[in-house]
């Protein structure tokens, strides 16, 4: 599955490296700040609706940033090894843009969970 030079690519051996790291803490952040000894959490705040405007739902729901960010860091760890055998450039931009999205992943979670 994965090419024997795509593991001798520093380049991309360090985009993977990051990609995973920014998954753990994704995830390390989000479990640690969820509240699960209450049963509602406020997930949404509309501006239209001014003070009614928070949005609550279950808690379990929170849990959804962590999953996304798991879910976003196996699929451009093997969409990178896929694609490498035929574009290396096009493998580093699947990891890049991935470290873009995990970084608005952890500010967009870090954001949420602030209000509970």
């Amino acid at each position: 599955m994965f090419p024997k030079k795509y593991f001798q690519d520093r380049t991309l051996l360090f985009l993977n490296l990051i990609v995973v790291l920014l998954a753990l803490i994704n995830i390390i952040a989000a479990v640690l700040r969820i509240n699960t000894s209450q049963s509602i959490a406020i997930i949404r705040y509309q501006v239209a609706l001014g003070l009614a405007g928070y949005q609550r739902a279950s808690v379990w729901q929170l849990y959804s940033f962590a999953l996304a960010a798991v879910l976003m860091g196996v699929v451009a760890v093997f969409l990178s090894a896929r694609i490498y055998k035929e574009r290396r450039v096009l493998s580093i931009l699947v990891l890049s843009l991935t470290i873009i999205a995990l970084i608005f992943n952890l500010i967009v979670a870090g954001a949420i969970l602030n209000l509970q």
